[in-house]
C-alpha cells in the first residue's frame, strides 16, 4: 500500500478535537468461498488478498472502513455490513453464475474516514481528502495486483451523504474502476447495508461521470449555463434533466400553493447540520444534513429569498425537525424523494 500519512491529511482537512485517530489501516482480505459464506454467521477465513485462491473471485469494493472493522485485527465488513453479505449476495448478483467463486472485499480508501463517529459527519470529506492525497492512486495500484481474468468486479461504494453537492462517492470511484480496468466485468450495487430492503438488493445504481470527467468547468456551474463540452451527450442530458426538474418544481410549488395543497412531512429526525450557498443542480441552495445521513435542499432565490427559513432552520440545528414537501397529485414521491424542502419544523 502506498503511504498515505492519514493523521496529517485529516488535520489539514478539518480541526480535530476528538480522541485519537484510528491510524491503522485496513487491508483488503480474501474471506473464502462463496459456498463456505452464504449464509453462514461468520466469514470461515480472513487472509491477504494477494494470498487468494486460483479461482475467480468477486470483488467487492466498498468505500471506507468504519467502527467494527477496527475491533481487534482491521478487517473488512466485520459488523452488519459482512451480515448482509453471507445472507444476500446471491439475491445482489441475481443471473450470475457464482458457483466456485471466492470473494475479495475492498475498501476504497482503507482508513477510518468517519473517525469513529456518525458518518454523516465527516466520513465524506475526509474521504474526498484522502482521494486527493494519493488513496485514488494507491486505489488503482491495489485493483491491479488483486484483480484477475475472470473475476466479478462490484462496485458496493456508498453515495455518501454530501452527493446533492458533490460527485457521489462512488462515481469517483467507479470512474477510477474503468480508467484502471477497461476490460474488466463489472456490476454496481447498491452498499450492502442497504440489502436489508429486499428492493435495493438487486438494483443497479446509474452511473454519472464525475464532473472533470463532463468537463463542467466552475464558472459554467455558477452561471447556470451547460457544460462546456457539447460533444458529451450524457453530460447535458443529465443537467438539462437538472434544468427541467427545478423549473417544474418551482411551477408545481406556486400551483400547490394556489390549490391550498396540504403539504407532505417527513418523518421526525435530528437536523445536524445546515449549509448555505450550497451549488445543487447547478442552484445556490440551503442544504440540511440529517441524522440519518440523508440531506434535503431548498433553491433560496425562489423559495427563501429573505432567508427566513434558513435562519429558522439554523436555531433548530441538534433537534428533531419534520421538513414539509409535496408531490403532484397522482405521482407520489415526484419531488419528496429527489430531497426538496419547503419548509422546517420542531417536531412535537
Amino acid at each position: 500500500m502506498q503511504d498515505l500519512n492519514f493523521e496529517q491529511i485529516v488535520k489539514r482537512t478539518i480541526r480535530w478535537d476528538g480522541n485519537t485517530l484510528e491510524n491503522r489501516s485496513c487491508s483488503d482480505q480474501y474471506l473464502g468461498t462463496l459456498n463456505e459464506i452464504i449464509g453462514r454467521t461468520s466469514f470461515p477465513q480472513r487472509l491477504a488478498a494477494s494470498e487468494r485462491a486460483a479461482q475467480p473471485c468477486v470483488v467487492m469494493v466498498l468505500e471506507s472502513p468504519h467502527v467494527d472493522e477496527f475491533i481487534g485485527t482491521p478487517g473488512p465488513a466485520k459488523g452488519f455490513t459482512g451480515d448482509m453479505i453471507r445472507n444476500h449476495l446471491p439475491e445482489a448478483l441475481h443471473g450470475w453464475n457464482l458457483d466456485g467463486l471466492g470473494l475479495i472485499l475492498i475498501n476504497a480508501i482503507q482508513h477510518q474516514c468517519s473517525l469513529g463517529t456518525d458518518t454523516s459527519l465527516y466520513r465524506d470529506l475526509i474521504f474526498r481528502a484522502m482521494w486527493a492525497g494519493g488513496g485514488r492512486e494507491d486505489f488503482c495500484s491495489r485493483l491491479q495486483s488483486v484483480v484477475r481474468p475472470g473475476d466479478i468486479l462490484m462496485n458496493c461504494c456508498t453515495k455518501g451523504n454530501d452527493f446533492e453537492t458533490n460527485d457521489p462517492l462512488r462515481s469517483l470511484v467507479e470512474a477510477s474502476i474503468r480508467d484502471t480496468l477497461p476490460l474488466v466485468t463489472s456490476v454496481r450495487r447498491m452498499h450492502p447495508a442497504s440489502w436489508r430492503n429486499v428492493s435495493f438488493r438487486g438494483v443497479e445504481w446509474r452511473y454519472q461521470p464525475p464532473h472533470e470527467e463532463i468537463n463542467m468547468s466552475d464558472n459554467a456551474q455558477a452561471s447556470g449555463q451547460p457544460p462546456s463540452n457539447l460533444s458529451n451527450i450524457e453530460g447535458n442530458v443529465y443537467w438539462l434533466k437538472d434544468k427541467v426538474d427545478e423549473a417544474e418544481f418551482a411551477i408545481e410549488s406556486v400551483r400547490a400553493d394556489a390549490e391550498k395543497s396540504t403539504a407532505l412531512l417527513s418523518a421526525p429526525d435530528t437536523l445536524v447540520l445546515v449549509r448555505e450557498m450550497q451549488t445543487v443542480r447547478s442552484s445556490s441552495c440551503t442544504v440540511l444534513v440529517m441524522g440519518d445521513g440523508s440531506q434535503r435542499h431548498m433553491k433560496t432565490s425562489t423559495f427563501d429569498p429573505d432567508g427566513v427559513i434558513t435562519q429558522k432552520a439554523k436555531t433548530l440545528v441538534g433537534t428533531r425537525v419534520r421538513t414539509s414537501c409535496w408531490d403532484p397529485k397522482g405521482n407520489p414521491g415526484r419531488w419528496s424523494s429527489q430531497g426538496y424542502f419547503r419548509d422546517i419544523y420542531a417536531a412535537i
